[in-house]
């Protein structure tokens, strides 16, 4: 079947692909649509800022007074800045660490005592439902789920509101945006009509092709990686506080400030960002969101809205194709899920590959929770997700492949 029972589809031909001796003829050059799993290219500029970084400025930041340590210094908060500008966020609330599900644990943990109750969706990330799951045995907190009544398992923002309605709710915890199928939760609107409520967002999926501005929405949270929308390097991960939502750190160390006490300082954001920065990873997110902020991200959402539907229309003439959670006038973001009739999706996804050089992600896509309400655990789907600089071209040679193997 091409999958191992964990759910994950493996690859038995990655060894060749590494080996120049495999005895078959050489990869073609690659066409990425995988940007649901992380962006390639990277944003332009980021390579750069990356090695400046590491060649100019690879003091330890905040950690002494010498020339290389304030360089290192000015880069991370440079970067803060641009983050928080391209979010529209307070910038000493702004976050910097090693990926969303640091954020995501950071945040539950530090928010969910004993006998807590927290709702969430049906389409979660095994960032959000791993903690949850861990809380629920180890602290006793409950999980309440909208399975939402849309094809598409979004829960609309009423829906949410009659699920908290029923039992005093510590938080609220949603997706974006579904990694599966790219539908968009309406968050905000969520916020807004539970209010007070705290509402947690996993931003993963939409940081960077969604526009989106943290000042006036209402959350009490929002979390979201640096490699994927946001176009940096991997290693990267954001979280945004609104001012009156404090957490306590998931871990405690040292941060170049009150270092004469053993005790954490109080203030952000070194409460929590204990260790040693990712310096080169952060520059190189930095450099991605000016790149972005110039750029702009109503007209990547465009360009990616019109590639996914592109995508759509040629797939709807090929036999036995079915599109995974997606609904018509629904808003999406540049991810897409499909099945083939009687073929295994790993085994699809290793074809396309080697075959055609088109880099796409079977299986469950660490979504368990979003395969079962949709419908396609624990086979998963065939996902296909476009970038700020995915072409035409790129998207119709998927089309043509599935068309010439299927049609």
């Amino acid at each position: 079947m091409g999958r191992s029972a964990g759910g994950r589809t493996s690859d038995r031909y990655a060894g060749n692909r590494l080996d120049p001796g495999a005895g078959r003829p050489p990869d073609p050059p690659v066409i990425y649509l995988d940007h649901g799993a992380t962006s390639f290219p990277k944003a332009p500029g980021v390579s750069a800022a990356v090695a400046q970084f590491i060649d100019e400025a690879s003091g330890n930041p905040g950690r002494g007074g010498h020339r290389l340590t304030i360089k290192a210094s000015r880069a991370i908060e440079d970067a803060r800045t641009a983050v928080a500008e391209l979010l529209d966020a307070d910038p000493e609330r702004t976050l910097l660490g090693p990926s969303a599900t640091f954020w995501l644990n950071t945040i539950l943990c530090g928010r969910l005592g004993p006998g807590d109750r927290v709702v969430t969706s049906a389409l979660e990330h095994n960032s959000v439902m791993r903690p949850l799951r861990w809380l629920e045995a180890q602290r006793g907190i409950t999980i309440s789920v909208v399975e939402g009544v849309s094809p598409a398992g979004v829960p609309t923002a009423a829906e949410v509101q009659e699920i908290v309605g029923q039992a005093p709710t510590a938080l609220v915890v949603l997706s974006h945006a579904s990694n599966v199928s790219g539908a968009v939760i309406p968050v905000e609107e969520v916020a807004l009509r539970i209010a007070p409520t705290p509402v947690v967002v996993d931003g993963a999926q939409t940081a960077g092709t969604l526009p989106f501005a943290f000042s006036r929405s209402d959350l009490a949270a929002f979390v979201c990686s640096g490699h994927k929308g946001l176009q940096g390097p991997s290693g990267t991960g954001i979280a945004l506080l609104a001012e009156d939502f404090e957490i306590q750190p998931l871990i405690r160390g040292g941060t170049g400030s009150n270092s004469e006490s053993e005790d954490m300082p109080v203030m952000l954001p070194d409460l929590l960002e204990a260790g040693t920065p990712n310096g080169p990873g952060i520059a190189g997110l930095g450099a991605a969101c000016t790149w972005l902020t110039d750029r702009t991200v109503e007209a990547i959402q465009d360009h990616e809205r019109a590639l996914i539907n592109r995508c759509i229309t040629g797939m709807r003439t090929i036999p036995g194709l079915r599109l995974t959670g997606w609904v018509e006038d629904m808003p999406q973001t540049g991810v897409l899920s499909f099945t083939i009739d009687r073929e295994d999706v790993g085994e699809l996804a290793t074809w396309l590959d080697r075959e055609r050089g088109i880099a796409l992600r079977a299986g469950l896509h660490c979504a368990p929770a979003a395969h079962r309400r949709l419908g396609t655990f624990p086979t998963g789907t065939l996902r296909v997700g476009v970038g700020p600089q995915t072409t035409e071209d790129e998207v119709d040679a998927l089309v043509t492949a599935l068309d010439e193997r299927y049609g």
